[in-house]
């Protein structure tokens, strides 16, 4: 298991790298720029990881689902994006930035699980 967890550290650097360009690309490309693209980003992370957990307990699984993913999808700039949000527009924008891919995220995840 101890090989797996090593793998972990580089995987993460691969799906912040990933999350970054993402954001990169929605915030000239997306209607609501970069808070979208989080959005965006992170429901599909959701997804994948559904899948992941669909798949069981394996250590390769694990380091997929902790290491890619939870490098790719990120809290904290989800928080920020919402913070910045309201500071800067209608309360309800910040509202919506966080609770739409909220619940896309748990629906996403939920339907990906299912159906592996």
């Amino acid at each position: 298991m101890s090989g797996w967890l090593l793998l972990a550290i580089p995987l993460g650097g691969v799906g912040a790298v990933v999350r970054v360009l993402a954001t990169q690309l929605g915030e000239t490309r997306l209607p609501g720029g970069a808070p979208a693209a989080t959005g965006v980003v992170n429901v599909v992370g959701a997804a994948l990881l559904g899948l992941v957990a669909a798949l069981g307990g394996d250590p390769a699984m694990l380091v997929l689902g902790g290491g890619l993913l939870g490098g790719m999808t990120t809290f904290s700039t989800w928080m920020v994006e919402a913070d910045e949000a309201g500071r800067t527009g209608p309360a309800r924008t910040a509202l919506v930035v966080v609770v739409l891919p909220l619940v896309l995220g748990a629906l996403a995840y939920a339907a990906a699980r299912a159906v592996a």
